[in-house]
């Protein structure tokens, strides 16, 4: 990958990846760090081609590199304390055609299934991410995982079903 390559991915999938890095993280330092040691690794490996998806790569070396830290975090036994920030508003501006009541109710239950969604183990929440955040297909997570698309759907259905405990109990 060249430097106008780099510069084409960080224009065109920089905010969807540092979203993803965002979540996975959950504190916006740790996520700076992911989202550049992504791009300074997929510049050192140089393999992004023509006809492969380059986001669902991304993605891959992220989900890789964030795999590496937890190991680390947890072989180490976090020796430092790690603070995370609370849940940004992420969501898109509204349209102008819907009320300020519907757009603070529609805001709330948004944050209600984020919240949701962070409190998933991490292998149902990184399924869940990569699969409605990130519009990666069973196949590409699966690959990107280096696991089989049915664990992928196992993980998919069991986050689904937390979700839907949580959400209908209202946490």
């Amino acid at each position: 990958m060249n430097k106008l390559d780099a510069e084409r991915y960080v224009k065109e999938y920089g905010k969807s990846l540092y979203s993803f890095c965002l979540y996975c993280t959950r504190d916006r330092e740790a996520a700076d760090d992911l989202y550049q040691e992504t791009f300074l690794t997929a510049l050192e490996k140089d393999e992004i081609k023509g006809e492969e998806n380059p986001k669902s790569y991304l993605i891959t070396i992220a989900m890789n590199l964030w795999r590496n830290r937890i190991r680390k975090l947890a072989w180490r036994k976090k020796i430092a304390d790690v603070s995370f920030l609370e849940e940004e508003e992420l969501s898109q501006i509204a349209d102008k055609e819907c009320s300020v009541e519907d757009e603070v109710e529609r805001r709330q239950e948004e944050e209600r299934v984020r919240k949701s969604v962070l409190l998933l183990p991490d292998k149902q929440r990184v399924v869940i991410l990569m699969y409605y955040m990130e519009d990666m297909s069973i196949e590409e997570i699966a690959s990107a995982l280096k696991i089989p698309a049915g664990t992928v759907k196992s993980r998919m259905n069991k986050a689904k079903s937390m979700l839907k405990e949580r959400l209908s109990h209202g946490e």
